[in-house]
């Protein structure tokens, strides 16, 4: 039987078309209104005849062609020498079950798409050479060549010249700008109520390698400039702010050779303060905070990411979606070469998203919704919910495997690096013996379970040790968590993370000439001791050239609990007054 397919997937296979065709549009159901486009400001009515600004019930709903006859075309399919014949079936393509709904009229050019061809097989995949430059074993090489020089070169300037702009001298060095990186990774695993608390002299929270590296003013006033852009230059994008960074890490990123089985997933920033980009995400680890689209491989290394910011998100609009222009997208920008595995969760997986992905030349497995299955004759997940745990059923259409499965709950998953349904084996927990039961699971959804968890991953990877130092900016979480993104090379994160702020705080912190003013709790704790009126003892130091706290006369003596010089006539007196 024919697939049913949406209106954005008629839009995508008739587009660049000089014949102008009737297409007939059945819009969803208004029970779906929450899911709608949120970028798009028309309503449905000012949207006819404008195929390019359609709102996401318009391109979710069923759409046919009422008098299209049998078209074909040829073309070349990308990463191979063979030719692809494609055909479009009119009337029989896209049945309606709800003829009572409303209808629109919209005039487009009507173009037969290109089917991939049924001998197709996915390029093989070839890895790239490593660069020579990331072979250093040592942490700190490692995370300045991830950090790279042309950001903290853009750092340097711009902190400058924004401390100018507010009438400040900053003056800031690379030497005090990695010495700071250093003492806002230390905070990740060395945490304290305030920041402030790692310059006291108090021995319960003091940290000699930070007070030893910066002094705790220069540390306010580099926190209070920084910055990765001119603020004179300001742009309607909600992330003008913070574009320099992901700029700059995606560069480097890029250099690094692809895996051959990469994952889609969406992470993020944690983030409660106010911010028109600010997501909420039910059943996340971080449930408020920004959103980034990421491309990871299995090991978690992300090769590329960009930030959800609605209409100004750097992706391409493929017509087919947002999910699938999220996945082409991050392919596109991360030049993945052909015969790389895809994995992607429903978020992202739609029929045409697969067809599209096997024209490019790539591997592509997801789970789907169910309202993504358009007339696939599969069992409805409740009544096969009710069948055996491990029974699947499947359907083999054209380079499309779709596989239903029965686990814990009901699991569909659609791929095209499979020709035939296999299955294996898959240990799962049985409530009623209490004990681990074998049960059969495709080879599809097994591949999945192994390759789909890289960017969660590193999601857990940069959640340990995460950078404790606030700021009231809304753009502060995500330098810090870039900071974090890349302390987690190690196999060892806390080991490898401590390596680097260490070292960067020897290698390039100038210890303060002079000791700074005694905090106040250490004051109080020195005047209850003074006062207890409990074994002061006055003791021969031996030394002739210290001075009486009392009088400030010069004595030998000093007291045995306070370790004070005072002269024996001032020893009452200190001790009383």
């Amino acid at each position: 039987p024919f697939l049913r397919y949406t209106v954005a997937e008629i839009l995508a296979m008739l587009q660049d078309s000089e014949t102008v065709a009737d297409i007939t549009v059945v819009p969803e159901s208004e029970m779906h209104a929450h899911d709608t486009d949120c970028d798009s400001d028309q309503s449905d009515d000012e949207a006819t005849g404008d195929h390019n600004r359609l709102p996401s019930r318009i391109l979710k709903g069923e759409g046919f062609l009422p008098n299209s006859d049998i078209q074909t075309e040829t073309r070349k399919v990308s990463g191979t020498n063979e030719n692809v014949t494609s055909q479009i079936v009119g009337p029989m393509l896209h049945k309606t079950k709800n003829q009572d709904k409303k209808f629109k009229k919209i005039k487009i050019a009507a173009k037969a798409p290109a089917q991939a061809n049924k001998k197709y097989q996915i390029p093989r995949y070839v890895p790239k050479e490593h660069d020579p430059g990331f072979t250093s074993d040592d942490p700190v090489d490692i995370f300045l060549t991830f950090y790279p020089k042309s950001l903290r070169d853009v750092t340097l300037e711009m902190s400058n010249l924004y401390a100018e702009q507010k009438g400040k001298t900053l003056n800031l060095t690379e030497d005090e700008l990695l010495t700071f990186y250093g003492i806002l990774l230390i905070s990740g695993y060395n945490t304290v109520p305030r920041r402030r608390l790692l310059w006291s002299d108090d021995c319960d929270v003091s940290n000699n390698a930070v007070k030893d590296a910066m002094r705790r003013n220069r540390f306010d006033e580099i926190m209070s400039s920084v910055h990765l852009v001119d603020n004179m230059k300001i742009t309607a994008d909600p992330f003008f702010k913070v574009r320099p960074l992901f700029k700059h890490l995606n560069d480097i990123n890029n250099a690094i050779p692809i895996a051959e089985h990469v994952a889609v997933d969406e992470m993020m920033i944690e983030y409660f303060g106010r911010h028109g980009c600010k997501q909420f995400i039910r059943g996340k680890p971080i449930r408020f905070g920004y959103k980034i689209w990421s491309l990871a491989s299995s090991s978690g290394f992300v090769h590329q990411m960009e930030p959800y910011v609605g209409s100004h998100t750097h992706l391409v609009e493929t017509g087919l979606g947002q999910g699938p222009s999220v996945v082409l997208g991050l392919a596109e920008k991360a030049e993945v070469p052909p015969g790389v595995k895809f994995y992607h969760d429903n978020l992202f997986t739609t029929l045409s998203l697969v067809d599209e992905m096997t024209l490019r030349g790539y591997g592509s497995c997801g789970t789907m919704r169910q309202t993504q299955l358009h007339n696939v004759p599969f069992t409805a997940p409740q009544t096969f919910k009710k069948t055996p745990r491990g029974d699947a059923e499947y359907l083999v259409e054209a380079e499309k495997l779709i596989v239903r499965w029965n686990d814990n709950s009901v699991v569909t998953v659609v791929s095209n690096m499979e020709r035939e349904f296999t299955e294996t084996e898959a240990k799962r927990w049985n409530k009623q013996k209490r004990t681990m039961d074998k049960v059969r699971q495709p080879k599809c959804i097994q591949d999945y379970n192994t390759h789909m968890g890289g960017v969660d991953l590193h999601d857990q990877f940069v959640s340990r040790y995460r950078v404790n130092i606030w700021s009231k900016k809304w753009w502060w979480p995500c330098f810090s968590w870039a900071l974090n993104k890349h302390s987690t090379y190690g196999k060892d994160l806390l080991s490898f993370q401590r390596l680097v702020a260490q070292t960067l705080l020897l290698r390039h912190g100038t210890k303060p000439s002079r000791q700074g003013r005694r905090s106040s709790m250490a004051v109080a704790i020195t005047d209850a001791t003074r006062f207890d009126n409990l074994n002061h003892w006055p003791c021969n130091t031996g030394s002739r050239y210290k001075r009486c706290k009392n009088c400030g006369g010069r004595t030998s003596f000093a007291c045995g609990k306070c370790d004070v010089p005072l002269h024996v006539e001032c020893f009452k007196k200190y001790h009383t007054e």
